[in-house]
């Protein structure tokens, strides 16, 4: 029974891997990002921000404004906050993409400390563990 909880476990946690930028993905990420935060301080919503800067490269334009809504939440959720409901209605995004991009994120801090914590730590035998009872 363990068993299958822990296979569960495991596919209810998506593997995911952090893209390394070649210098030229680093310019077009750093300027979006500049870019959709300046749309965003003078007051338009999430799609327009998105508008306001052009990623030729689709898979590399869905990351950034991934990231982006991303860094939006945690500043705005975290850091202030806010109410996701109020953050969706503020950048005009249905309340289940921020719910969805929301719990993806704690997703990745728990993969990535737990990740952290194992590369960290030493496997213990079960002979060096030791109880009082």
């Amino acid at each position: 029974m363990k068993k299958k909880e822990k296979a569960k476990k495991k596919a209810d946690m998506p593997e995911f891997a952090f893209k390394e930028f070649t210098p030229e993905e680093s310019r077009i990420y750093d300027e979006a990002m500049a870019a959709y935060r300046g749309a965003i301080e003078a007051g338009k919503k999430l799609r327009p921000a998105y508008e306001s800067y052009t990623i030729q490269d689709a898979e590399l334009r869905s990351l950034i404004q991934a990231d982006f809504l991303k860094i939006l939440i945690a500043e705005r959720h975290f850091a202030r906050n806010e109410g996701l409901e109020k953050i969706a209605q503020d950048l005009d995004v249905a309340s289940n993409v921020i719910r969805e991009t929301h719990a993806r994120m704690l997703q990745e801090v728990g993969i990535t400390a737990a990740n952290q914590f194992g590369q960290e730590m030493r496997a213990v035998s079960p002979d060096e563990i030791k109880t009082d009872d």
